[in-house]
């Protein structure tokens, strides 16, 4: 379930470091208003960014916050083209370049003059806007966004809002490497409160169902002045940096910022205390932890504080943890065994129908369970036939990498 993507050329995902975008505000009605580029400014921003560590930088010419006014599509034009001309030109290729726009002829045209991913806060409201992107072989932003964008207030609904658009990207020809996923992190619409946004930022890991990467956009927003009682935006450094700490830390793949400098010692402290994917290969097989809770010494020491006896302690220590894990790379016949397995254990896993069928070919497999349902499964599998035993090596040498210092540094 290793995730990985594309902006132009750079490469995002677990493998890679966090990236960095750099806002290039070309709109006066922005809620920071420090942020705005003058029109002799934006090429030193763009350099001053990509010297600092951006390797994407984001133009955008109309402001979404809420109470903004309407600026025409002309408008947008007249602010955003010649920006994104200098742009271009400027950085000659050293840096992904990302237009913000929520319009498909605007998106066709930046495309046109050298953009190569549009960032659409909106989640493809414009019916036309995946196939202009399609047509240019481009990359995606996709905002979580039902009737306006950012409208979405509970992480289930931003998810199952995500892969729906998703599914629409595709259809239209979009490449799905090339499509990254948006929260929708903000204050876009009244009914969403600073909750909201903490509880987003909180489940952001919840998104790693889609497989695509995830782009956090917290940058000084409202939700962060709430909690610290700073009305403008140019006193909310501090916060964004915690808010930033904290997205990198729950899976985000690249942040978008106002400030590319102060962030980046902060997402790379962030991404180290994060870690690696816990990951082995063995036999033509992958395995991932993908989810863990838990942990069965530390629970055994609670039951034992319980008045559970020594033995009793340890075996509900192995019960009352959890473990999904992503086996890939298993046939037909090995899925319906390791299935069968866990079904004995009282565990379960999720196999292709194609297993069923006996499909041949290589396939995925999800396992669920708990620390002593899966210990029990590996157990099993070293005596079962095919390519099993190998697949056995890997969930243990996946499980034990979890909490190996070289998966952090």
């Amino acid at each position: 379930m290793t995730i990985e993507g594309l902006i132009g050329k750079i490469r995002l995902g677990d493998l890679y470091p966090v990236r960095v975008m750099g806002v290039i505000n070309l709109s006066r009605e922005s809620f920071y208003e420090e942020s705005f580029a003058e029109e002799g400014e934006v090429l030193e921003r763009a350099l001053s960014f990509a010297k600092e560590g951006a390797e994407v930088l984001d133009l955008g010419a109309v402001s979404t916050a809420p109470g903004s006014p309407a600026i025409s599509e002309e408008e947008e034009q007249r602010r955003l083209f010649p920006a994104l001309e200098v742009v271009r030109d400027g950085v000659d290729g050293k840096v992904a370049i990302s237009v913000d726009t929520q319009r498909a002829k605007v998106a066709d045209e930046a495309l046109s003059m050298g953009a190569s991913c549009i960032n659409d806060v909106s989640g493809l409201m414009d019916p036309e806007m995946a196939r202009a992107v399609a047509d240019y072989d481009a990359s995606l932003i996709i905002m979580a966004s039902k009737e306006r964008p950012g409208d979405i207030l509970d992480m289930g609904d931003i998810v199952a809002a995500l892969g729906g658009r998703l599914k629409d990207a595709g259809k239209a020809g979009v490449s799905p490497e090339k499509v990254t996923v948006d929260p929708g992190i903000g204050r876009w619409t009244p009914p969403k409160g600073p909750g909201h946004d903490l509880a987003i930022l909180d489940r952001l890991s919840r998104l790693r169902v889609l497989k695509r990467p995830v782009m956090a956009a917290v940058s000084r927003k409202s939700f962060i002045g709430a909690v610290l009682d700073r009305k403008n935006p140019a006193e909310r450094l501090q916060g964004s940096l915690a808010a930033t700490a904290v997205a990198v830390y729950n899976g985000a793949h690249i942040v978008r910022t106002h400030d590319v400098a102060a962030s980046l010692e902060t997402i790379r402290m962030a991404e180290a205390v994060r870690g690696r994917p816990s990951t082995s290969r063995a036999g033509g097989v992958e395995v991932e932890v993908f989810a863990h809770s838990g942990h069965p010494g530390d629970l055994s020491w609670t039951f034992e504080r319980l008045g559970v006896g020594e033995d009793g302690a340890r075996a509900l220590g192995g019960k009352g943890s959890f473990r999904a894990l992503s086996l890939r790379g298993v046939t037909s016949p090995e899925a319906i065994v390791i299935k069968q397995e866990m079904l004995a254990r009282g565990g379960d896993a999720a196999i292709p129908m194609g297993a069923l069928r006996c499909d041949p070919g290589d396939m995925e497999v999800l396992v669920m369970g708990t620390a002593a349902q899966v210990r029990g499964l590996v157990k099993n599998l070293r005596s079962q036939p095919f390519n099993l035993p190998a697949v056995a090596g890997a969930i243990e040498e996946a499980l034990a990498r979890m909490e190996d210092p070289k998966r952090y540094w």
